[in-house]
């Protein structure tokens, strides 16, 4: 595993993912946000 921190936002973006099509479509905001860290993540700070 080369970043466990990108790991772990995916698993959760994942998990919001499935919590939006069983639950509630709200969930999707939490699935974006954790989308959104992980991209900072990879592609750095600019």
């Amino acid at each position: 595993m080369k970043n466990f921190k990108v790991v772990i936002f995916s698993l959760i973006a994942v998990i919001f993912l499935f919590l939006t099509f069983t639950i509630d479509w709200i969930f999707i905001a939490g699935a974006l946000i954790f989308m959104y860290l992980n991209q900072r993540e990879l592609f750095g700070h600019q």
